[in-house]
């Protein structure tokens, strides 16, 4: 019963004053929300991301010091994790080789995925419209399409083609603030249901 009913208290008293102080121009409740409960927040936020690193370097470890095969990408992301780490911990953030680091490996690393992703969506959506050829399915192929077939003309031809670039950019911007006020309507959603006990993430149910 404790741990049931108290995380859901807790849960809905720091909602509700976080909403009155946005809600009431109160100095009390913005003071209480800025200060108290966003520092309670930020360091939460930062032991759990210290528990997360932790728990990846256990289980990788143990991965290491197991019958296991393949221990390659487990070594690679043990050392990676620790030299990281440790060169934060010498240079800090803002240090030479953190950011040669961040430049060289992680900036290249993640256009990479990027670029990945594209051909894989490509790859996906090419695979959807040959097992069921739907509504949807055509207008995510032609929408893909449409989308790299501008980009990659408009690198080598931006005069001729800027007007139908600024086309499909109209037509990405509308669908990117219609996901936007999705995500947003969804978000509200889940926050009202936590605040009303309807939802109960934090405890044992």
């Amino acid at each position: 019963m404790f741990k049931r009913f108290l995380p859901t208290i807790m849960a809905m008293l720091v909602g509700i004053l976080v909403l009155l102080g946005y809600l009431l121009p109160l100095k009390s409740l913005a003071m209480l929300r800025d200060v108290i409960l966003l520092r309670w927040a930020v360091v939460l936020a930062a032991f759990a991301l210290l528990v997360a690193y932790f728990s990846l370097l256990r289980v990788h470890l143990l991965r290491l010091t197991g019958a296991r095969k393949k221990k390659f990408s487990s070594l690679l992301v043990v050392l990676s994790a620790l030299g990281t780490l440790v060169l934060v911990l010498v240079q800090g953030v803002e240090g030479a080789w953190t950011q040669q680091v961040l430049a060289a490996v992680l900036i290249p690393g993640e256009s990479a995925l990027l670029a990945l992703t594209a051909v894989t969506l490509i790859v996906a959506g090419m695979r959807i419209l040959r097992a069921r050829r739907t509504a949807g399915a055509v207008v995510f192929v032609v929408a893909a399409a449409i989308i790299l077939l501008t980009t990659v003309a408009y690198s080598v031809s931006p005069n001729v083609l800027a007007v139908l670039r600024q086309g499909v950019d109209t037509l990405a911007t509308a669908g990117m603030r219609g996901l936007v006020m999705g995500v947003a309507l969804g978000i509200t959603l889940t926050g009202l249901r936590v605040l009303l006990g309807i939802d109960r993430p934090h405890s044992d149910e």
